[in-house]
């Protein structure tokens, strides 16, 4: 019988090498370092339970967490998140946001292996209680491809919320390009509704064949793209 998985999110690496000791024997534990890595890792792998940690460089938690919760391949997944901070001060942004609890450190074993036990007998409902709006949005995406030329090419979002976007291209761009991308508001008279500039947080491994997958996130997240028709 296949090991359940359990993706943990988090930078510290005696804070991981604890995670792994504990739940190696139990289930297939994954590690991802910065939020673009786990992004990759939940669209790719299918983890079972995500232990996010809130205090993330670059990406921090919240955000991860209202991405995973937007995108089709990741939204069902249980969340619990991890942090220093008291969880009176988190908890309801947490809540807010999909996740199933709060773990405070400095945290026990037995009480995370708990929480985890119970996150991998959830049923997969989606918890989210704030909407979501999952859109095929056709765009024009303009920036370098990996091999340094400039391009632009047509596409569609296959999931689109304020912070980011996933997408397939015929074309791949490499990660931390930024790119523009604008939103056709009437096609036939080239008027745009939205556009803004995006970093490539993750994009498929070299040697796959394309269309290649790509997460976008927005250097300045905004609820524009979710409330344009």
């Amino acid at each position: 019988m296949d090991k359940k998985r359990l993706l943990v999110v988090d930078e510290e690496p005696q804070i991981v090498e604890a995670l792994l000791k504990t739940f190696a024997p139990q289930y297939e534990v994954l590690v991802a370092r910065s939020g673009e890595e786990a992004i990759r890792r939940a669209v790719l792998d299918h983890p079972n339970c995500i232990l996010l940690d809130v205090m993330m460089p670059q990406m921090g938690g919240f955000m991860l967490c209202e991405i995973l919760k937007s995108v089709k391949q990741t939204k069902l997944i249980p969340i619990l998140f991890m942090g220093a901070k008291p969880r009176h001060e988190v908890w309801a942004t947490a809540q807010e946001l999909g996740a199933l609890d709060y773990l405070e450190k400095p945290f026990t074993i037995a009480k995370i292996s708990d929480a985890v036990t119970c996150a991998m007998q959830v049923a997969p409902v989606e918890r989210r209680r704030s909407p979501r709006v999952n859109m095929r949005v056709p765009i024009t995406i303009r920036g370098k491809d990996i091999h340094g030329k400039k391009i632009e090419v047509a596409a569609e979002t296959v999931d689109v919320t304020r912070y980011g976007a996933l997408m397939r291209l015929p074309v791949q761009f490499a990660v931390g390009e930024e790119v523009e991308i604008c939103q056709a508001f009437l096609p036939e008279s080239g008027d745009v509704s939205v556009r803004t500039m995006a970093r490539v947080a993750w994009t498929d491994e070299e040697g796959v064949i394309g269309p290649f997958w790509h997460g976008l996130e927005f250097v300045d997240p905004s609820s524009q793209w979710t409330e344009a028709r």
